[in-house]
């Protein structure tokens, strides 16, 4: 039995008329018959009581006519899905995030992406940088929004978003009551940093812009994930260069005053693996691109 069997079946079924339902389905009438026949015969068992005025069901052909619905929907299904999957209308999407990244502009794009692809299931991942590449390389995510450098070759990536630099301190220190901050004022500071291996050379700039001023601040407190850092900061551990898109979510007791100039600023890259070709990720990353 066959799927073509099936939509023969229900056409007869429908029309209760052999020469109906040939014209629907665009054939002749004697292949049609004999193709009811052979499902009749392989089932054992008799669907229709044919006269030379009539076609009815039998109790089994009715039963039957439910069922044969029921499979040939379950298929027409099963193609549209597969259709879409190839599109990347449907499927899934594992996407690491950094902190920062998760602000306004980026809820702009997956709102938007939703809209037009509501059959994606998203899993995110709060991961820093060097996480997400380690779970890059090794197929546990399928796209991160990081910073760079990338340093797998195996990946690729794209520039999609930058920020500026801002200093945190808490409300109550000494720099938050002056009008303007020199890179001189600095030195002999306490630093709340993120511990080296997570922390993808974020403080180089700042730290270079510091010697460059003669200014040696130093380490009073790591952490491992953004959140405590700016938690450590708040309770007066320390202060800390931090992206500017942090600065929109509030804390108590946390304010964020200009950094002095020079500063590059902090770029996200999208990255995602070479040889990843799902149709899903690639409409993704157009989202980027219509963004900019």
């Amino acid at each position: 039995m066959e799927l073509r069997h099936l939509r023969y079946f229900v056409a007869v079924a429908e029309e209760l008329s052999f020469r109906r339902a040939a014209e629907r389905l665009h054939l002749a009438q004697p292949p049609l018959s004999a193709q009811i026949k052979d499902l009749e015969s392989g089932l054992g068992v008799r669907l229709l009581e044919r006269t030379t005025r009539s076609v009815e069901l039998t109790q089994a052909g009715r039963v039957f006519l439910e069922e044969a619905r029921a499979v040939l929907s379950a298929s027409a299904q099963a193609e549209r899905r597969a259709r879409d999957a190839q599109q990347g209308v449907v499927g899934t999407l594992r996407l690491g995030v950094i902190a920062p990244t998760a602000n306004a502009w980026l809820a702009s794009i997956l709102r938007r992406f939703r809209q037009a692809f509501p059959g994606v299931v998203f899993s995110i991942f709060d991961l820093t940088s060097t996480e997400q590449l380690r779970r890059l390389h090794d197929n546990e995510i399928d796209a991160g929004l990081l910073r760079p450098p990338i340093g797998y070759p195996e990946l690729e990536y794209e520039f999609v978003e930058e920020s500026s630099q801002v200093l945190a301190l808490a409300s109550d220190h000494p720099l938050a009551k002056k009008r303007r901050i020199d890179w001189k004022d600095f030195h002999e500071q306490g630093m709340v940093l993120m511990h080296p291996t997570v922390q993808h050379g974020y403080y180089d700039a700042f730290l270079a812009a510091c010697a460059k001023a003669g200014s040696t601040p130093f380490v009073a407190q790591l952490a491992n994930d953004i959140q405590t850092k700016m938690w450590l900061i708040s309770a007066g551990f320390g202060i800390a260069p931090t992206t500017a898109t942090l600065a929109e979510v509030k804390r108590p007791g946390l304010i964020f005053r200009p950094l002095p100039p020079g500063l590059p600023p902090v770029r996200t890259v999208l990255t995602w693996r070479r040889s990843d070709t799902s149709p899903v990720l690639e409409q993704f990353r157009k989202f980027f691109k219509t963004d900019k």
